[in-house]
């Protein structure tokens, strides 16, 4: 496990040779292929790592098309170092995660991409910094309260929401596809390889709060962009919510998530089946069969349990508030030949016929 230290730089002096075309993409293959079978080795994080091999093929054109399996690599790293044991590397594999895919926001290179992925950067130094802070007083519960912190800024949950909207709102929908999925998975697999002991009732309240305020925004908006922004918030929620009761349900959440965030901003900004966009928008409904469902429903249930009757009542209410704004989004997602929505409409199909066989075990053994 410590050889990755070893095998990172090898891998980077690796790809700046063989340089941005067929060699570079082989190279990230062969690279990506060993951090799989180490994963498969320690953790199921090589199937819950799934999105990031699909993220290479989502940057379809643009100025850093070449560049997309180099950011799934680092990003991907960074998820298997939060899970290593040495604080430096949990924190340096947290940076990682989190900013090695933000680069692709700006795929199309227009101002409002550019401007986009420049106010994520901030937004991402300054969750780092607050992790670092709760890693230097970890135990404290000040220090245990700034590492939950960070990982919900990085999710954007409210209050500290008001950053989605503004960079979602104004960059290429398509590279929206890699940050409004790798990024927010590597924070939820930060909740898991950190588990921050902060008191449960800051989870419970930023989660309340931010489902309630995703919906509304999402339920107000015209702009498809700003839909599925909103719409990341409130599921940042359910996430944080249920983290003290079930972490694992919390991953699940975000993975679902991801999963359809992928696939709805690239139809949105490349056009895709009509039928693939349905299948997505209804996965992000939480309609069973799809994989979507079932971290919801683990989510209203675990709630009614280990929380109380009338906060199951509170999710379930939120959870149904999902449906307008997606129905209303499916419809507006242009219709095309691009076969990635439709891969990633396969993916949460076959997910989701197989998630009450895997998903859970997969996950608690990460803990």
């Amino acid at each position: 496990m410590a050889g990755i230290e070893l095998i990172l730089p090898v891998y980077f002096a690796a790809r700046v040779a063989a340089g941005f075309g067929r060699w570079g993409a082989a190279v990230d293959v062969a690279y990506v292929a060993l951090l799989a079978f180490l994963m498969w080795q320690i953790s199921p994080l090589y199937l819950l790592s799934l999105p990031f091999y699909l993220a290479a093929a989502a940057v379809g054109g643009g100025v850093f098309r070449d560049y997309a399996g180099f950011a799934s690599a680092l990003s991907l790293t960074g998820v298997y170092l939060m899970f290593l044991p040495a604080a430096y590397l949990k924190g340096l594999g947290f940076v990682l995660a989190v900013l090695a895919p933000a680069a692709l926001a700006a795929t199309a290179r227009d101002r409002g991409s550019l401007e986009g992925f420049f106010r994520y950067m901030v937004v991402s130094v300054f969750a780092s910094s607050f992790l670092f802070i709760g890693l230097g007083q970890r135990g404290a519960p000040v220090g245990e309260a700034y590492i939950l912190l960070a990982i919900a800024l990085e999710l954007g949950v409210a209050p500290m929401f008001l950053w989605v909207p503004d960079v979602y709102g104004r960059t290429n929908a398509v590279g929206l596809a890699i940050l409004a999925s790798l990024p927010k998975l590597s924070a939820a697999f930060a909740l898991l390889a950190f588990m921050p002991k902060a008191p449960a009732l800051l989870a419970h309240v930023l989660g309340a709060l931010s489902m309630a305020t995703g919906n509304l925004g999402a339920l107000t908006s015209a702009d498809a962009r700003r839909i599925l922004a909103y719409s990341t918030v409130a599921h940042s929620g359910f996430a944080l919510f249920i983290y003290p009761a079930s972490p694992e349900v919390a991953l699940a959440l975000v993975l679902a998530d991801s999963f359809g965030k992928m696939g709805l901003f690239y139809a949105l900004g490349s056009g895709g089946p009509r039928w693939a966009a349905r299948v997505l928008a209804l996965h992000q409904i939480g309609l069973p069969p799809l994989f979507g469902f079932w971290p919801k429903a683990l989510l209203v249930l675990l709630t009614a349990e280990r929380v109380g009757p009338l906060f199951a009542l509170y999710v379930l209410v939120n959870v149904v508030a999902v449906a307008p704004y997606y129905f209303r989004l499916m419809e507006s997602i242009p219709e095309g030949r691009s076969a990635f929505p439709a891969a990633v409409g396969v993916a949460v199909a076959a997910l989701g016929a197989a998630a009450p066989l895997w998903l859970i075990y997969n996950v608690s053994s990460l803990l």
